[in-house]
């Protein structure tokens, strides 16, 4: 049974309505954590694609800095 109280009136719903309306409230909250999930998923991918790029990037622009660095 699910009570919805609105501007001091108060609905009842049962049966079959019931029914529908924690269906659509399980689909939204599904659909809602599926987005999330897939956005978290998104960016830690590319926060690994990234650092798997810059991080050889710096290693090799280090060993060329302490390799021609050193003139005088």
């Amino acid at each position: 049974m699910i009570v919805i109280t609105r501007n001091g009136e108060t609905t009842v719903l049962t049966g079959w309505r019931e029914w529908l309306v924690k269906i659509v409230i399980f689909m939204a909250a599904v659909l809602l954590f599926a987005v999330m999930a897939f956005l978290m998923f998104g960016l830690a991918v590319t926060i690994g694609a990234i650092a798997l790029v810059v991080i050889p990037a710096a290693i090799i622009v280090g060993l060329f800095a302490t390799i021609f660095g050193r003139r005088a």
